[in-house]
């Protein structure tokens, strides 16, 4: 039994996103930038992309290399550094959609 398409197919709509993903990794890649991928079952890992294709990515960390299936990616996030208006970077290190931890300021109760 064959499946229905969920939606209607854009002509090209599938080769845009790939070429988004695509400037998007090779990007991180060409610029040797330190990322963090969440995968679907919440595992994070960290490290560099040293290649990939259009099924998965090859990361390394800790001079090991993982290949990672992009089928099983939820997210990919780089970490940059973002500077307040006082010029101090931003506290947020969190995982996406999740609050950053209150900045202890040492002045309890």
């Amino acid at each position: 039994m064959r499946k229905a398409p969920l939606g209607p197919k854009r002509p090209g709509a599938e080769k845009q996103a790939q070429n988004i993903q695509e400037a998007f990794l090779n990007n991180a890649r060409k610029e040797k930038t330190f990322l963090t991928i969440y995968l679907m079952s919440g595992v994070k890992l960290s490290g560099r992309i040293k290649s990939f294709d259009k099924y998965s990515v090859i990361l390394e960390t800790n001079n090991q290399e993982q290949l990672i299936f992009k089928h099983a990616i939820s997210t990919v996030v780089i970490s940059k550094p973002a500077h307040t208006l006082s010029g101090h970077p931003s506290q947020s290190t969190g995982a996406p959609g999740v609050p950053a931890a209150p900045a202890n300021d040492g002045s309890e109760g």
